[in-house]
């Protein structure tokens, strides 16, 4: 129950800063009470590393919905830990920085952190999960919090855009992914990620196995920015560079390729999802690394490079995938190898890249600006953000001494040796290797130049918006701390290695012995050909990071994006969707209600023509005598008249008269209940037509149109006979068994004494649900059209 216990602290935490938010005076304090969430969540999962380093599981698990197998159900084993130690240190630093960053007289200091948390809750939540359900929740709620993170300074147009196409990009993931849950669930009737791993085998031959991983790869793909959905993260860049430096370090973009980590036993069963993930990943780093040379603002340049890495990840969990075949043997060590390096490299990403967006945002918080044609020789005013940003861009581009050298050397590595796998030949290991190694010359380009550009030269002080910039020491705190450990996991990698990742790798790998299969990591092995590769990396992409003008360069290279192609077609689809709305919904009642009985009525009838008329079992028609009759002949006759009557007080007069024969009829039959309710409804509703109608002058006779006359007397008779033809079919009891037995045992299976509310509250749960959002629509609804005159009128005013 710990787990339960750790997000019930966060929930707590979270209360809390609503509390700041009814009282300004303690609004300031918002990030201290923040800041403790973080603090929790990592001192937790730091003392279950010793439990689950051996190789044991914390897990809570706690019925809900057990019919359709939707649980509360958490899981801590290697892989959730490793990703919840990274979400949770983090988060400690990007909360620690949040409070320097943000202002306290002008922003919304517990606005912002409730979002901010509720991020960190909500991958938590995606990593710790055991059922898909509960994962598909949480990896919706990253999508929902991502969104008010980046649209959090909602008066910037750039903030809109960036949070709604976001938002659009990966929900439309989330629902690939959720039908692809959905589909496991009719394979292996069950919803628990660890079962559905032991029945990966059962799943890989069944006829869905394939739109399964397609549907689980738009999932992954979108949430991870790879190629082509990659277009919402760099317009996510609006958002507080906080925000951006925990969304491109440890969370958001994260998730995707967790899930890869998490399916990879029952995804790497298919050749098609190597081959996918490999090239999507390779094409994506190349993609991203090209374009990062192109930007000039600070935070494109890192948003293009966040996904080049996220594709460099992609592309080695693409290549380890086959493990899934291959859990056993010299097979198993090469697919153990790479994904070992990915997660590895995710590790080391998630330091450098958390700690360049933090010195950009030293910089763009101190001088006004992120644009590197306005900045140069920053280097003296800031010194420490100078040596924090140049060692995690050289880790970033695969500098010995630095973490990611390592990577990147385990990187060439898994590329070149993919021509000892079985779905690699020779040719296709040449194409991966030479992509791989042109994306990583290009993230030196661009690493060095940007490097070169803002802190390099001679300071332009001129050129900067605020004319006297500082380097608060506090401030480059959480960005120094994670810049040291760079040459720290250099010299002493396989401390991580063997209490992080092999855990992680056991997890992925079903439980099978994996400690032969880890590698032991070393900063020599010796002259060999990722060696090779790695020199020239490093000569060429020196050589062209300071003998090219890249200004020069993006200026002159103008091309079509596929951001210009998502505009074109949200602006086609606003305009058409538009379009269909303004012509449905033309504020004209009869239109409404013509529209509505005309849909029902095609229902109805598409019903019975399917399912066929019923056998004619029996008619029962009740006795009648003269008052019946008389009271049925004056029913006929208001009807009909109210289709000639104008005036609209007397047609409510004529319909509430029909309302009260209705009632004689209840009282005849001997129905008193009915009679009662359908009195006082029918008086209620009469006054409150009466009241409204009077205010609304009368239409004019000579107004009749004949032709919408028609069509609603049409659409009166049609509705008539369907309501007869459905009583009908009612009555035919022989053709349909009762439903009444199913509540003898109302008391025992739903506890309630009473038979209504039995089944009001138990077995139709939901439909009362559901009527309850009905009448908060209702309400809205009135709201708004009680509001509609006041809203006209101001827009005319503007």
């Amino acid at each position: 129950m710990s787990l339960v216990y750790l997000l019930g602290a966060l929930f707590l935490i979270m209360l809390l800063l609503l509390v700041t938010m009814a009282t300004p005076k303690i609004q300031r304090f918002a990030g201290h009470i923040a800041l403790l969430a973080p603090l929790v969540a990592s001192i937790y999962f730091l003392w279950q590393l010793p439990q689950v380093m051996h190789g044991h599981f914390v897990s809570v698990k706690i019925p809900w919905l057990t019919l359709l197998d939707i649980n509360i159900d958490f899981r801590l084993d290697g892989l959730s830990l490793f990703f919840s130690l990274l979400i949770s240190l983090i988060g400690l630093a990007v909360f620690f920085y949040a409070m320097q960053y943000l202002s306290k007289e002008h922003d919304n200091l517990p606005r912002f952190y409730i979002y901010l948390l509720l991020f960190m809750i909500s991958m938590l939540g995606v990593v710790t999960a055991n059922n898909t359900i509960l994962m598909y929740v949480f990896w919706e709620l990253t999508s929902v919090s991502s969104f008010l993170l980046i649209a959090y300074w909602y008066s910037k147009g750039d903030s809109q855009f960036g949070a709604i196409q976001s938002f659009m990009i990966t929900v439309f993931g989330g629902l690939a992914l959720l039908v692809g849950f959905i589909m496991i669930y009719t394979v292996t009737g069950t919803n628990s990620i660890s079962s559905i791993i032991e029945q990966s085998d059962k799943i890989a031959e069944s006829n869905l196995f394939i739109p399964i991983v397609i549907l689980f790869l738009i999932g992954a793909f979108t949430k991870s920015a790879q190629f082509p959905f990659h277009i919402w993260l760099p317009k996510a860049m609006a958002a507080p560079t906080p925000v951006s430096a925990y969304l491109h370090s440890a969370t958001m973009v994260k998730a995707g390729i967790f899930l890869l980590f998490r399916f990879t036993p029952l995804l790497g069963l298919s050749d098609f999802y190597i081959y996918c993930v490999t090239f999507v990943g390779l094409i994506t780093m190349i993609f991203g690394a090209v374009n990062a040379t192109r930007q000039f603002d600070m935070k494109a340049i890192l948003a293009y490079s966040t996904i080049s890495q996220l594709g460099m990840i992609v592309a080695m969990v693409g290549l380890g995938g086959g493990f899934a075949q291959h859990p056993t043997g010299a097979l198993s060590e090469a697919y153990g190898f790479i994904l070992f390096a990915a997660l590895f490299h995710l590790m080391n990403h998630a330091l450098f890249k958390g700690a360049l967006f933090m010195g950009v945002g030293i910089i763009d918080h101190e001088t006004g600006t992120r644009d590197i044609r306005r900045l140069s020789g920053l280097r003296k005013a800031f010194p420490i953000t100078h040596i924090v940003m140049l060692l995690s861009a050289l880790s970033m581009a695969g500098i010995p001494f630095l973490n990611g050298f390592l990577s990147k050397e385990m990187f060439f590595d898994g590329l070149v040796s993919a021509v000892e796998l079985p779905q690699f030949n020779l040719s296709l290991t040449i194409v991966i290797t030479f992509i791989g190694v042109l994306a990583s010359i290009f993230t030196l380009i661009y690493s060095a130049y940007m490097i070169k550009e803002v802190f390099w030269g001679d300071y332009q002080k001129a050129d900067l918006p605020i004319k006297s910039p500082h380097e608060p020491f506090i401030f480059t705190l959480p960005s120094a701390i994670m810049m040291i450990l760079l040459p720290v996991i250099f010299f002493v990698p396989n401390i991580f290695g063997h209490h992080v990742i092999l855990p992680a790798l056991r997890s992925i790998t079903i439980g099978e012995k994996v400690d032969n299969v880890a590698p032991h990591i070393a900063q020599w092995h010796g002259f060999n050909l990722p060696l090779i590769l790695s020199i020239i990396v490093i000569v060429v992409g020196f050589t062209m990071a300071f003998k090219i003008n890249w200004k020069n360069y993006a200026n002159k290279f103008k091309v079509k994006s596929i951001t210009d192609l998502y505009l074109g077609s949200y602006n086609q689809f606003e305009h058409y969707s538009g379009y269909g709305i303004r012509t449905l919904m033309n504020n004209r009642l009869n239109h409404y209600i013509t529209l509505t009985l005309l849909i029902f009525s095609m229902v109805v009838i598409y019903g019975i023509i399917q399912a066929g008329f019923p056998d004619v079992q029996q008619i029962h028609v009740s006795e009648f005598g003269p008052i019946e009759v008389i009271t049925l002949i004056v029913v006929f006759v208001l009807g009909i008249a109210l289709t000639f009557i104008r005036q609209r007080l007397t047609m409510v007069i004529l319909n509430g008269i029909i309302g009260y024969c209705v009632t004689i009829f209840f009282i005849l039959m001997k129905a008193p209940d009915l009679a009662l309710t359908q009195l006082v409804v029918e008086t209620i509703t009469t006054i409150l037509f009466i009241v409204s109608f009077s205010r609304l002058p009368n239409v004019p006779r000579a107004k009749v149109h004949k032709k919408r006359e028609a069509v609603k007397i049409v659409v009166s008779l049609l509705m008539a006979v369907i309501v007869v033809t459905l009583v009908f079919i009612a009555q035919q009891s022989d053709s349909m068994p009762t439903i009444s037995t199913f509540y003898h045992d109302a008391y025992n299976l739903a506890g309630g004494k009473n038979i209504v509310n039995a089944i009001l509250g138990d077995f139709r749960a939901l439909d009362t649900l559901f009527e309850g959002m009905v009448l908060i629509i209702a309400g809205l609804g009135i709201y708004t059209l009680l509001n509609f005159k006041e809203r006209r009128g101001q827009d005319e005013r503007e």
